[in-house]
């Protein structure tokens, strides 16, 4: 398709609010225009409005003005955006509602709504809010009751059936319609898939002021996936990650990015290939949700870094999860241990509840027996234990804390929690080695299958400090022959040794055979040029604060903050262009070149 015939498939319609201009939404408009062609934007200016005048509020007139431009827009065969700011959102819903009644088929080019701003009701509160944003207009009594009418007349014949998904998009700080109103949206308002939105910062005319750049950019964003949507998902895909295809029931224009993410490829048997411009949303997201942590492991980040414990809201967790509609995959892991936050099990049971698969990674210090009853009755899918060592000793050397008897003893319990509930949680053990530990991994491979873990997945260290100490820098013929060891052991007990090369990979307990770990000499390699990792084209960290870096592997390399900044100017921005250029050439980041995912 060429760039004009792209641009053309597409009309899209802007609605202002009663009192409102196509003035409130010009920011918008220009955006979208550059976007799609300025032919193919239609910003309506209702009767009467404009020029500051006072009109009346003609519902029947507005109606038929925005059935029109729905009527030229057919006629040109595009496929149909409306866009309603604050009360233009209300006047498309009975516009939609209209339609619905009369003639369904002449909504069967629509493909997006978006309402921004948009009242879900009209109660005595708005009163008083009502006077001070139209202070400079007297309201006639005859026209206030008809707006209020309209609305709360949607809201009495809700659920309105929308026949597309619907994005709704709020500013945190409205003062004419309440953050905890647009809430209402989700409660049997309407009865299709919605994503929302909340704008930090933003007041009422979300694209005028203060987070109009991200309302913007988020609009443009469902936009173009509305235009680029794709119905028909690889029956594979599905059927190695069940729960994907509720997960994209939710939100269909999710479906594009999971199916063409390096992990979605891979796992269908097609091949990606990366350049420096990711051309689909992360779809898989590690949320550290608190910095805390009780052990102190030498070869940690956080250790390193010496970080201030502090854990992520609740509000904030929602709103990381809002900015990132196509993360299938969540990963509950930072640089502290998850199970402290005391809000982890609701932090869990939100995703899921938005279809997501929900993983977690645990030193298991705390994994006690309420934890591991509440863990398996969460809906969590996955469950990482980290394992560096089992013995004291050596524990006492490398993971500065912990205690092997109590992490045992929880493990257990967990493992026979998952059997008594009957819960489809995947388990696996996570180690790190290193010359601290190496001449302990067998004893680490007798551990993990005595306890009945499911896998287990080995590393060599990462990050430059970490690499006097690594396998790679120190390997010897002495070294490759434990390793050999250990592995045979592994495989006398069926126990799954894989690389951390799949980490990231779909449906990894179906696919475990392509990532089996089968020589010592692979733990211990490192190369020159990308091999294996694929992350930045499809995994974004976000610490405690919604700060987001380039990489695990990089957790001081700051690339922006999901809560301030759209999504393009740091998933596609300078610093991520830079590294994904750089990970393909000949010169990769020092980071990469001695990680062992690399």
């Amino acid at each position: 398709m060429t760039t004009e015939e792209y641009k053309s498939t597409i009309g899209i319609i802007l609605v202002h609010g009663y009192l409102g201009s196509p003035a409130n939404l010009a920011p918008l408009k220009d955006s979208l225009a550059e976007q799609h062609g300025a032919d193919a934007i239609d910003s309506l200016c209702l009767p009467e409005h404009g020029d500051n005048s006072q009109p009346a509020f003609d519902e029947a007139a507005f109606l038929a003005t925005i059935s029109a431009a729905i009527d030229r827009q057919r006629a040109q065969n595009r496929r149909l955006v409306l866009i309603g700011h604050s009360t233009g959102g209300s006047l498309l819903l009975a516009e939609i509602a209209r339609r619905l009644a009369a003639d369904p088929a002449s909504l069967d080019s629509l493909s997006l709504l978006v309402l921004c701003a948009t009242p879900p009701r009209i109660d005595l509160g708005y009163v008083e809010r009502w006077s001070a944003h139209t202070a400079d207009r007297a309201l006639g009594i005859d026209d206030i009751g008809a707006l209020v009418s309209l609305v709360n007349r949607l809201a009495r014949r809700a659920p309105l059936a929308v026949p597309v998904p619907v994005l709704i998009v709020h500013g945190e700080t409205d003062e004419l319609v309440p953050v905890a109103d647009a809430e209402l949206w989700r409660h049997g308002r309407l009865v299709n898939a919605q994503r929302h939105i909340h704008i930090p910062n933003a007041r009422h005319h979300l694209f005028t002021a203060e987070g109009a750049a991200l309302a913007i950019e988020t609009i443009c964003r469902a936009i173009d996936d509305a235009q680029q949507r794709s119905e028909a998902v690889p029956r594979a895909l599905y059927e190695l990650a069940p729960g994907l295809e509720t997960f994209c029931a939710a939100w269909p224009d999710s479906s594009r990015h999971v199916e063409n993410s390096p992990a979605g490829l891979q796992a269908v048997g097609r091949v990606f290939e990366p350049n420096a411009t990711a051309e689909n949303e992360p779809t898989l997201a590690n949320i550290e949700i608190t910095t805390r942590c009780t052990l102190g492991c030498a070869a940690c980040a956080r250790t390193q870094l010496k970080l201030k414990s502090r854990h992520m809201s609740c509000e904030d967790f929602c709103r990381v999860l809002e900015k990132l509609p196509h993360a299938y995959r969540i990963v509950l892991v930072g640089l502290g241990e998850p199970l402290l936050h005391p809000e982890v099990i609701d932090f869990i049971k939100i995703a899921v509840a938005q279809g997501r698969r929900v993983g977690l990674v645990t030193n298991s210090m705390d994994l006690d027996a309420d934890m591991a009853r509440a863990l398996c009755a969460s809906g969590l899918a996955s469950i990482t234990f980290s394992l560096d060592a089992v013995n004291q000793a050596t524990a006492n050397r490398v993971r500065q804390g912990s205690d092997i008897g109590l992490i045992s003893a929880n493990i257990r319990n967990l493992i026979a929690e998952r059997q008594r509930q009957g819960v489809n949680l995947a388990t696996a053990a996570f180690t790190a080695l290193s010359i601290d530990n190496l001449d302990e991994f067998e004893a680490i491979v007798d551990f993990v299958s005595d306890h009945e873990i499911d896998a287990l997945m080995v590393t060599d260290l990462n990050f430059a400090a970490n690499q006097p100490k690594s396998v790679h820098d120190a390997f010897t013929a002495e070294h490759a022959r434990s390793l050999r060891q250990a592995l045979k052991r592994a495989l006398a007990r069926q126990l799954p040794v894989l690389s951390v090369w799949g980490l990231e990979e779909f449906a990894l307990d179906k696919r475990f055979m392509d990532y089996l770990l089968l020589r010592g000499e692979q733990l211990a390699h490192r190369s020159l040029r990308r091999a294996n990792c694929l992350s930045p084209w499809q995994t974004i960290p976000v610490n405690v604060d919604g700060n987001l870096t380039l990489c695990d592997c990089q957790p001081d390399k700051a690339i922006g903050n999901i809560h301030r900044i759209p999504l393009s100017d740091w998933w596609n921005g300078s610093a991520m262009h830079e590294q994904r250029q750089r990970m393909l050439g000949d010169n990769p980041p020092e980071a990469c070149r001695v990680c062992p995912r690399f």
